[in-house]
C-alpha cells in the first residue's frame, strides 16, 4: 500500500480516559496529603503507586496510539494494532451513512463515537471516542460530496 496524503487523522480522544486521569490525581494528592501531615507511606506504598500510575498512563497511551481513521481524497481509512496492523480502505462509494453516538456526558466533553455503515451487508465501522466528532462528519460529508464532483462541478455518475 503505498503512502497516501491524509485530510484529517484522528485518534482516541483523552477525555475519554478522564476517570482514569483523576484517579491518578487522587493517588497523587493521597500521598502528598500523607507526607504533608507527617504519615509518610512505606517505600513499598510509595513505589506500589508509581507504578501502578505508570501502568495507567501507559495503558491509555497504548489505547489511544493502536487504533486510527484517516479520510483521503477518495477513501476512510482504519487501521487497528499495534504489532499486528490491520489497515483498511473503505471508497466513499460504499458508505451509506454517517451517525453520531454521544451520551450527555461525552456531550459536554465534545467527544464521541461515529457510525460509518457501509452498503456492503449492512456492516458498520466504529470511529470511537474521538474529539469533535460532530465537526468530523461534517467534513467527511464535504470531502465525500467534493470527491464526487468533477473539476467544472459537474457530478460524476
Amino acid at each position: 500500500m503505498q503512502k497516501k496524503k491524509y485530510l484529517i487523522k484522528v485518534r482516541r480522544s483523552r477525555r475519554s480516559f478522564l476517570i482514569l486521569y483523576l484517579m491518578i490525581i487522587a493517588i497523587i494528592t493521597l500521598l502528598f496529603y500523607l507526607y504533608y501531615t507527617g504519615n509518610n507511606p512505606s517505600l513499598f506504598a510509595l513505589i506500589i503507586s508509581i507504578i501502578f500510575i505508570k501502568i495507567l498512563i501507559n495503558y491509555t497511551e497504548i489505547q489511544r496510539w493502536k487504533n486510527w481513521w484517516a479520510i483521503t481524497n477518495t477513501s476512510l481509512i482504519q487501521s487497528t494494532g499495534i504489532f499486528n496492523k490491520n489497515v483498511r480502505e473503505i471508497d466513499f462509494s460504499s458508505i451509506s451513512d454517517l451517525d453520531l453516538d454521544q451520551s450527555f456526558f461525552k456531550r459536554v466533553l465534545n467527544y464521541g463515537n461515529v457510525n460509518v455503515r457501509l452498503f456492503l451487508n449492512e456492516t458498520s465501522i466504529k470511529i470511537i471516542d474521538i474529539s469533535e466528532p460532530r465537526e468530523f462528519i461534517e467534513e467527511l460529508q464535504r470531502i465525500i460530496s467534493m470527491s464526487g464532483r468533477k473539476k467544472d462541478g459537474i457530478r460524476k455518475i
